[in-house]
């Protein structure tokens, strides 16, 4: 149970975003892996891509890179 709070857990939303996260109640802070998109990483939490890049100050939406981490507040934790 433990392991799953922490990397994410397994489930149907992996299909949009591989990386993982730690949940700390108002927030999360994603950790992206060499496969997310944006698009996916938002998809898996409910959010939009926009809200990311606002909130991680990201200007180019291709500049994710592998083992970045970004602050995400979703609206549901899947």
């Amino acid at each position: 149970k433990e392991l799953n709070e922490v990397s994410g857990g397994y489930g149907p939303w992996q299909q949009y975003a591989k990386g993982s996260y730690v949940n700390y109640g108002q927030y999360i802070v994603y950790t992206v892996v060499g496969t997310d998109s944006l698009k996916g990483i938002a998809a898996r939490f409910g959010v939009s891509d926009q809200d990311i890049l606002h909130w991680n100050n990201v200007r180019d939406r291709n500049m994710l890179y592998a083992n970045q981490r970004l602050v995400i507040y979703p609206t549901v934790l899947r």
